[in-house]
């Protein structure tokens, strides 16, 4: 290098540093520009015609360039580093520094700019992959500690105090009417308030669905018949299931399925406490919890001369409504946990559902309730190959519904049918709220698939 003369060094010297793969950028001590290499042009997107004598504070204000470093060196004679987001989709860590001259005046700011923009992505991917794990994590133990606890499943603030009025009402004999939707878990329910019971003894839980038997046969099956009742009786007669429920609980499925006839026998029943078979003529006494279920309006019966009024008060003793699983989220994620592993007990497998599964199941609006999560949930553990049951298993319509797109209700504006005015409105609102949920331009730029140029500009448009 002595052996060169200076010209020759200051032209190595620029050739060295144009190669440089980091930027580099150089004002006076006031901001004015005076040079920039190649490297810094490509990372800011910016023409060096643009650039060269042109102060730096001036830029910014315009908006050519986000913010700048060197601004900050001039003002406080440190250095100073920050990350700047370029408005065409580059994100760099800028590092400026004063130099000074011998009288220790500031003379120039020299900043090295570096592409950071992959790693920037690397280590979002990395926070959102921990993230997700991490969430798993937490969901998984939350529903395990639900499996273990041989209870009702309740995290939603609802299901929570329907499970604590059934352990108050799990030692009194009162009828409870259980509604809401099918499959909803009514007959869990039924079955937790008669587990909870602290009444000494082996108490039978008896079940029977009134809309799943013809009313000839239902009459026989709840109150039983004496030998030579009807014809096609049972020589040795029949024990009803009324009388199998003594001293336990009897609950009475789609209760609003039940014909009249009979509601008017219950009703004898429950006022009583008594009961007699079919052809026979002595009274039993028994001592039987009713739970009553039904997933139709029992009101829009009473209405309707379908549903006698006074057994309807009589059942709605202690009234308890389930919500449909849309309403109740938090019970989702340990719901579906249970089932599965309840079918790897039973199938004596070991499966597991990726984090990519669960989140597109809490993203399916369950119409079928906990019935339709169960069966899926089977559906996946058998289908699967291995143990780790990914999204190749889910079932087509709930992948299309889970990412089905949302409709844009449609304001004011669209009555003007100004096409350019609705487009202008509509892309006004699209960019409002997309910059509300993701915060900086770079993301915004990114989910909105435009330029960050393209981005500043209509923000500015819109006054944004």
């Amino acid at each position: 290098m002595d052996s060169v003369n200076p010209a020759e060094q200051n032209k190595l010297l620029l050739k060295i540093i144009n190669a440089s793969y980091d930027g580099i950028f150089v004002t006076d001590a006031i901001g004015t520009i005076l040079y920039c290499n190649d490297s810094y042009l490509k990372i800011s997107g910016l023409a060096r015609r643009n650039l060269l004598h042109r102060n730096i504070a001036d830029l910014v204000k315009c908006g050519e360039i986000p913010t700048a470093c060197s601004l900050e060196v001039i003002e406080t004679l440190k250095p100073v580093s920050k990350v700047i987001d370029y408005y065409h989709g580059v994100s760099a860590l800028v590092t400026s520094i004063p130099i000074f001259g011998d009288d220790n005046r500031l003379t120039h700011v020299l900043s090295n700019v570096r592409d950071i923009t992959e790693l920037i992505k690397i280590k979002e991917q990395l926070k959102s992959t921990e993230g997700l794990k991490e969430e798993y994590r937490r969901r998984l133990k939350m529903a395990e500690e639900a499996i273990n606890d041989n209870e009702m499943i309740a995290f939603s603030p609802d299901m929570i105090k329907i499970k604590r009025l059934a352990e108050r009402v799990a030692n009194v004999i009162s009828p409870v009417l259980i509604q809401g939707e099918s499959g909803v878990g009514k007959d869990m329910l039924a079955r937790y308030i008669h587990d909870c019971s602290d009444i000494p003894g082996d108490r039978p839980f008896v079940q029977i669905n009134c809309g799943a038997i013809p009313e000839q046969l239902l009459e026989s099956e709840l109150f039983g018949y004496e030998p030579g009742a009807f014809t096609g009786a049972a020589k040795k007669g029949k024990v009803g299931l009324m009388e199998l429920a003594n001293h336990g609980t009897l609950f009475l499925d789609e209760v609003g399925e039940m014909p009249l006839a009979l509601q008017v026998k219950l009703l004898d029943v429950l006022h009583t406490g008594k009961t007699f078979r079919l052809g026979g003529t002595k009274t039993i006494e028994i001592k039987t919890r009713i739970i009553a279920a039904t997933n139709t309006n029992l009101e829009r019966l009473l209405e309707e001369g379908k549903f006698r009024r006074d057994l309807y008060y009589r059942l709605n003793v202690i009234p308890i409504h389930i919500p449909p699983l849309r309403e109740r989220t938090e019970d989702l994620i340990p719901l579906i946990f249970h089932f599965v592993e309840r079918k790897n007990r039973k199938y004596k497998l070991a499966k597991r559902l990726s984090p990519q599964v669960v989140d597109i199941l809490t993203r399916y609006n369950w119409p079928g309730n906990i019935r339709e999560l169960r069966n899926i949930i089977e559906h996946m553990v058998v289908m699967s190959e291995g143990d780790f049951i990914d999204e190749r298993f889910i079932p087509l319509h709930i992948m299309r519904a889970a990412h089905k797109p949302l409709f844009i209700e449609t304001p004011d504006y669209f009555e003007s049918f100004d096409l350019k005015k609705i487009i202008s409105e509509v892309e006004r609102e699209v960019i409002k709220k997309a910059l509300h949920k993701f915060g900086s331009l770079r993301k915004v730029a990114e989910h909105l698939k435009i330029d960050l140029s393209t981005l500043v500009r209509k923000k500015r448009k819109y006054k944004l």
